[in-house]
This record gives C-alpha cells, sequence and structure tokens, in this order.
C-alpha cells in the first residue's frame, strides 16, 4: 500500500521545482513544503539544476550580455559561489531560505518567453516483447514488456529526468551539464554517463552495467554510489538497502531475449513470465509461491518453459482457457 506523502518526506520533482523558482506555484501548503524542502539543505545539485531550468526558461534570449549578468546576481542571492556550469555547488550554509524566496519572486518579475505546455509524454511496453525508446538526447532505453517511461515534452534541458513504472535498461548519452535523473517514487537515481539497469516492480534493484550510478534517498540524501557489477536493492517500506556484486550481465540478459533467473521465487518468475508471453499465469498452492527457482529461457514455447520449471520446482500444470494455472 502507498504511504500518503507528509511533510518529512516530501521532495518535489524537477517540474514542480522549477515550477516555484519561475514563481509559477500560487498554493500556499505547496510552496510551504518546497520552501521547507530547500531549506534543508539537501540535495544541492538537485536544487541548483532546477534553478538553472528555471532561468533558462525566463532569460531574455536577445540579450546574452545581460543574461550573463543576471545569471551572476542569481547565483550570489542563491549562495552558490562556484563559477556557473564548472561543477555542482552546495548550497552556501549562510544562504537563507529568504534570499531563494526573493530569487523566485525576482524571477517571477522579468519578462517570460511564451510560455509552453508542461507535459510527460508516456511509453509503455506493451505484454510480449521489451520495446525500444530512443529519447530526445539520444540516451537509448529497453523496457521490459508491462512497463512504462515517462519523461518531459522539454527532456533537452539544463535537467534532464525520466520516471519508471516497472523494470528497464538505460543507456545514457553523458553531458556534464546536463544531469540525468531516473524517479522511481521516494528514490531517485543519479546519472553519470552510464548503462544500467533499474527494476522497481517488487523491491527497488538497481544494477550497473559500465560508468557510474549514485542513489539518492527520497529526501535527495545520497545512499551510496555504484561500481560496475554491483546492484544495489532497496526494501521500500524499511527503507533499507543492501549492495552486493553481480554478474550484470546476466541480470541484463531479457535485453538481448533470454530470461534468466537465479533463486528467484516463483511468483516472482510467473510476473516476469506472462507478461514476456502475454498469458495469465495463476499459482493455486501456496507454498509453491516461495519456492526458488534457477533457469535460463532463450526463445523457448511458454508449453517448454513451463514443462522445464514444473520438473525443476515440482509441480504440475494445466491450460484453463488462456490462463496457465500451477497447482
Amino acid at each position: 500500500m502507498d504511504e500518503s506523502i507528509t511533510m518529512a518526506d516530501f521532495q518535489p520533482d524537477s517540474l514542480l521545482l522549477t515550477s516555484y523558482f519561475e514563481g509559477k506555484i500560487s498554493d500556499p501548503a505547496v510552496k510551504a513544503d518546497i520552501e521547507a524542502y530547500i531549506g534543508s539543505g539537501k540535495d544541492a545539485a538537485f536544487i541548483q539544476a532546477c534553478m538553472e531550468a528555471a532561468w533558462n526558461n525566463t532569460s531574455d534570449a536577445a540579450s546574452d550580455e545581460a543574461a550573463d549578468g543576471d545569471w551572476r546576481r542569481f547565483r550570489r542571492l542563491a549562495g552558490i559561489s562556484v563559477p556557473h556550469r564548472k561543477m555542482y555547488p552546495q548550497l552556501a550554509a549562510a544562504a537563507t531560505l529568504l534570499l531563494l524566496v526573493a530569487v523566485a519572486g525576482w524571477l517571477f518579475l522579468k519578462p517570460k518567453r511564451q510560455e509552453v505546455a508542461h507535459a510527460w509524454k508516456t511509453v509503455t511496453a506493451a505484454p510480449g516483447a521489451p520495446h525500444q525508446l530512443q529519447l530526445p538526447d539520444g540516451s537509448q532505453v529497453t523496457i521490459f514488456p508491462g512497463s512504462s517511461v515517462s519523461y518531459h515534452m522539454e527532456f533537452n534541458s539544463p535537467l534532464r529526468e525520466v520516471r519508471l513504472s516497472g523494470r528497464a535498461f538505460f543507456q545514457v548519452t553523458g553531458t556534464a551539464q546536463r544531469p540525468f535523473f531516473v524517479n522511481t517514487g521516494k528514490y531517485t537515481t543519479q546519472v553519470l554517463g552510464t548503462s544500467f539497469e533499474i527494476d522497481d516492480r517488487h523491491m527497488l534493484a538497481v544494477t550497473l552495467i559500465s560508468g557510474k550510478v549514485r542513489l539518492l534517498g527520497n529526501h535527495g540524501q545520497r545512499l551510496t554510489e555504484l561500481q560496475p557489477n554491483q546492484q544495489a536493492v532497496i526494501d521500500k517500506q524499511a527503507g533499507s538497502f543492501r549492495l552486493t556484486n553481480v554478474e550484470a550481465e546476466v541480470v541484463t540478459a531479457w535485453t538481448a531475449g533470454k530470461l534468466s533467473f537465479d533463486q528467484e521465487q516463483l511468483h516472482t518468475v510467473c510476473a516476469d513470465l506472462q507478461q514476456w508471453y502475454k498469458t495469465p499465469i495463476r499459482i493455486k498452492r501456496e507454498e509453491l509461491l516461495q519456492k526458488r527457482v534457477t533457469a535460463e529461457f532463450r526463445q523457448l514455447p511458454l508449453s517448454a518453459v513451463m514443462e522445464i520449471l514444473s520438473q525443476t520446482a515440482g509441480f504440475r500444470y494445466r491450460q484453463e482457457k488462456d490462463t496457465m494455472v500451477i497447482y
């Protein structure tokens, strides 16, 4: 069951935070939550990226020199002390919430470019086969059947953010000036030019193939950084995580058409199979749900897969209309 959002775990996404810095948020309760989040000093890199996105959305393109001067003033008000676009700075400890609010008000008074409707585009992989998606920046996403990825229509901006529901494999184009974030509810993966998989269907599992990714908690705090062939698994209810070494190519073998399971519970295996084969699978005996399975399948019909699993896990099965029943 989803937990209700409270002040303690509130974290705005990039669209909401950018809109705040543009002076577009009028709801007092929402503004109070955002200001409490900013005042907490958490995840300064994310906050600056949203401030820069707000700046780019409201700058007058006709005067680059004036824009540079205004940006320097913008950074001073926010307490940012390092040069623009050199690195992602921490907000200075002395910067007060009042100054950040003043920045938002100042942006609101600046001449605006023509408004662009804020919209997210969602791409869902239909059951039966993975779906290939190319993002506007050239990054490639392979979406597991039944899963979906959402990205903003203004994705090619200083902040690149996608939202994942389910499982997907990412090959991200590295650009230091445009950080890439994958949001999975309370947790965010910050990408530093890399290839990796995220599976958010049961527990949240992040597996790194190459490069580096950083896992951020529900308050924007850094949890861990992954190296190639490492996997971080988060218990979303307990809020705990573990970091283990894995064979990343085995975990992501599904992107090449091969399903691989290593001591997975039978109900998890069946959840994957029914998406992959577009066939509902029902387990009647409760004691089979937690049965551990190790198996590997490549381009086999479902009937052959069920026969192998029945011998491995010790169950019987039958076809009832369009459903495969395990008993």
